[in-house]
């Protein structure tokens, strides 16, 4: 069983394949700035391949105090990665387990917001901060974790998939 001591200590240090050292640890408020520049980053990403998507300036703010509401509630957790003492990505993962939402299936996690500047991909950085929101889902004796992802998004998708994540549910929309 995955302790919050051990899970604690499995999100504190990882050192990278290359000559960088990143740090996978939990969100604090110092991190503000940095985190919605990464949600604003993801906004305005998606907006590329849906043009009904909100500006990432209309959303990050609030959007990161949603996060955080969850995150007080216990019910989240926000991890950045920082690399020589800058935040360069960021993942925030939530746990679902209200009987309206998983009538069909046990309480699961979710990991709403996975973000890592795209000079840092090939780092391992994306792993780690997969396997920070993985290890948090067990600590709360959850068994299974999702990622919504965009179609289009085939990078997004493939590094999931290389993670361990299968394909498991197809949402189909029609603009009308």
């Amino acid at each position: 069983m995955l302790t919050y001591n051990k899970f604690k200590a499995l999100i504190t240090n990882h050192l990278s394949p290359t000559t960088n050292m990143h740090i996978i640890r939990e969100y604090t408020h110092t991190d503000v700035d940095a985190v919605k520049r990464c949600l604003l980053e993801i906004q305005e990403f998606e907006r590329l391949m849906d043009a009904k998507r909100l500006h990432g300036l209309q959303v990050a703010h609030e959007y990161l105090e949603h996060i955080l509401a969850l995150c007080q509630a216990e019910k989240g957790k926000v991890f950045v990665v920082e690399i020589n003492g800058g935040v360069v990505g960021m993942v925030s993962v939530v746990v679902e387990d209200n009987p309206r939402h998983t009538k069909k299936t046990r309480p699961f996690a979710v990991i709403s917001d996975l973000m890592v500047l795209p000079e840092y991909r090939s780092e391992g950085v994306t792993k780690d901060l997969i396997d920070a929101a993985s290890a948090y889902a067990q600590s709360k004796h959850v068994q299974t974790i999702q990622a919504h992802v965009y179609a289009a998004h085939e990078e997004n998708l493939s590094g999931l998939v290389r993670n361990g994540f299968s394909r498991f549910e197809l949402i189909l929309r029609k603009h009308i």
